[in-house]
């Protein structure tokens, strides 16, 4: 994943909805302090964000879209053209 740039998009993030299971689609490695996980639930994606914190891990979630807009928001994530 690269850095955000100066010009990137920025994301509303949310508490987690918690209305039943999403299945993961794609994820970013989770060695590093924040990780990424595409999902899908309900015919919608979202991107969901686990930062961790001694010991207190914080979980939000994007807004929900189409498959097509969420994944082009996924790789705008991965190239540094989102936050």
């Amino acid at each position: 994943m690269l850095p955000a740039r100066s010009h990137c998009e920025e994301l509303t993030w949310h508490p987690p909805r918690g209305d039943g299971q999403a299945r993961v689609v794609r994820w970013t490695c989770d060695c590093d302090p924040a990780f990424y996980e595409l999902c899908q639930s309900g015919g919608l994606r979202f991107i969901r964000r686990t930062v961790r914190a001694r010991n207190n891990p914080s979980i939000d979630e994007s807004d929900h879209w189409p498959a097509g807009e969420a994944d082009a928001m996924w790789i705008a994530l991965l190239h540094g053209l989102a936050r």
